[in-house]
């Protein structure tokens, strides 16, 4: 038989040559390598240890590490605020796809695909407020909560010998730790006992009807324990069964704990031509913010034609000027009393700035809008505001009084207060812009 030489030199040349490229790929990669890496990276991550994710990065940032460590610190906040961090850190988790692994010794590059996954505690949180839990249930949520995943291609690069990913900023983590960040939101305010509750009243109202007001008022009565705690809550205004407002968080304290509702809380309460709240059943409950009922009461509003409710205009600065008078009052005595200058002492902890009503006709529902700002040097040049707040009078046996309060519980700071009124907060109608002093 003939044997064809040049055929078989053909092939032989072709299997030494696929068997040299196959041996450079071969040795060429290093995925082992690289796998355990992103595993040593993967575990650093999970277990929030910033020293080993530095250690594993190339070329980090020089403060990188104190940056890390500074976002995850969780000592020095609140209990709260610790136990919500550790709770959702308890929950990271990783997965290596194996299969998605790809390096190069010569080039020096590689990459892993990584899913991290943490529990969804903005959902938890947002069914545990719903069901009126607290700071145990919403720990227990988290524990059980489905996971949110965060999949992540991790680029490495080899320097002398070792592959370190290529993450300076240690951007890939930033997304991951969002939770350190959210954690502050999440809060549960404590109960308010309704033992606190003394009684409720309709403020300014005859027996719980009013005939032509433009705003309504019911007032919680606390006990004496309850004038001395804050009270944070939220209410609603029903009308003739129907919801028409739900307020923002409140923050009140003393013998009233007010719940308005009128256009100037409400700009899309139902008024009449005169300006006054709608006929009807108006229902106000009053709930601590987990939910718990406070107070649950209905008065009546009834027109009586009466348009002599004035709700602002050109003439309103001279009405006021014509139609009040205005003092200082000071509860330092524990139990209030009149006095001609605004001057305080640092161990009063209420200030209060009071106009009487004269002109009933046009001022004894008339809400005003007044801020109080404070200065350390006594110059109004560095004020700062510090509370800001819209009242009606108060009414008494005497009369109509505006009651307009600066409440400070550890004691008022040394230096000046302004306490500027006018009729809306952009400052239109300016009707007093006074002083106090304390010392």
């Amino acid at each position: 038989m003939k044997v064809d030489f040049k055929k078989l030199t053909a092939s032989a040349l072709s299997v030494a040559v696929l068997a040299s490229l196959s041996g450079c790929a071969m040795f060429d990669k290093d995925d082992e390598a690289v796998l355990k890496v992103a595993e040593d990276y993967a575990e650093a991550v999970v277990k929030v240890k910033a020293g080993d994710i530095v250690e594993l990065l190339a070329d980090p940032d020089d403060d990188l590490q104190e940056s890390i460590e500074a976002f995850v610190e969780t000592e020095g906040y609140d209990e709260d605020y610790a136990a919500i961090c550790n709770a959702i850190a308890g929950t990271l988790a990783y997965e290596i796809d194996e299969e998605s692994v790809e390096s190069s010794k010569k080039s020096g590059k590689a990459s892993v695909d990584i899913t991290f996954s943490v529990a969804d505690y903005a959902a938890a949180y947002d069914s545990v407020i719903e069901d009126g839990g607290d700071l145990d249930a919403f720990l227990d949520a988290i524990a059980d909560a489905d996971k949110t995943e965060f999949e992540q291609t991790i680029d490495f690069v080899l320097e002398d010998d070792a592959w370190l990913v290529d993450d300076s900023k240690a951007k890939n983590v930033q997304d991951i730790y969002q939770f350190y960040l959210d954690a502050f939101d999440y809060s549960f305010a404590p109960a308010i006992s309704a033992d606190l509750v003394d009684s409720t009243v309709w403020y300014y109202s005859d027996n719980s009807v009013y005939t032509d007001y433009t705003q309504i008022e019911l007032d919680i009565m606390p006990t004496s324990e309850g004038q001395e705690i804050e009270w944070n809550f939220y209410y609603e205004y029903y009308r003739d069964g129907q919801l028409v407002y739900t307020s923002d968080e409140c923050t009140d304290q003393g013998v009233y704990i007010e719940a308005y509702y009128g256009p100037n809380y409400d700009s899309a309460a139902a008024v009449n031509a005169s300006g006054n709240l709608v006929a009807g059943e108006y229902r106000c409950i009053i709930y601590d913010l987990a939910g718990n009922v406070l107070a649950d009461s209905t008065c009546t509003v009834q027109e009586g034609g009466s348009t002599t409710v004035v709700t602002g205009g050109g003439d309103m600065e001279e009405i006021w000027a014509n139609g009040t008078d205005d003092y200082w009052y000071t509860y330092a005595d524990g139990n209030g009393s009149a006095m001609g200058t605004g001057d305080y002492s640092t161990s009063e902890t209420v200030m209060e700035y009071t106009v009487q009503v004269s002109d009933e006709a046009n001022l004894a529902y008339y809400p005003v809008y007044y801020e109080v700002y404070y200065s350390a040097s006594g110059d109004m040049a560095d004020a700062e505001c510090v509370y800001t707040a819209t009242i009606t009078p108060s009414e008494y046996t005497n009369g109509y009084f505006y009651e307009f309060q600066y409440v400070d519980n550890a004691g008022l700071d040394a230096g000046t207060y302004y306490f500027i009124g006018a009729s809306d907060a952009a400052g239109t109608n300016i009707f007093f812009n006074v002083e106090a002093e304390v010392s």
